[in-house]
């Protein structure tokens, strides 16, 4: 799927607008359909909440949800406001995703 069907895939999955971070359509073109279908479905158990978020200690009021593919390549952030929306997904590779995480304070 190109990378618009993606950005429209995940909107669809969480239900509303989202910011898309890092290079999402870089990313998404480079990568396999099922390696996309993977990341669509942590995305799904990240809002029905059976993926564990962790605490963003620069910003209090958010959490964030990490994603790490088997390769190392790949680094997804699904970053939400407690007990509220999700904002942004970041997807990236291992040098931009550390410049996130240590941004969030992950």
């Amino acid at each position: 799927m190109k990378a618009k069907e993606f950005k429209e895939a995940v909107i669809r999955i969480l239900n509303q607008d989202i910011k898309f971070e890092g290079h999402v359509e870089k990313v998404a073109e480079s990568i396999t359909e099922h390696r996309q279908e993977k990341i669509l479905d942590w995305i799904k158990e990240c809002k029905e909440g059976i993926q564990r978020p962790e605490p963003c200690t620069n910003f209090r009021n958010l959490i964030s949800f990490i994603y790490k593919s088997n390769d190392n390549r790949i680094r997804c952030i699904l970053t939400k406001e407690k007990e509220s929306y999700f904002i942004e997904l970041f997807i990236d590779k291992h040098k931009y995703y550390d410049r996130k995480r240590k941004y969030l304070g992950l």
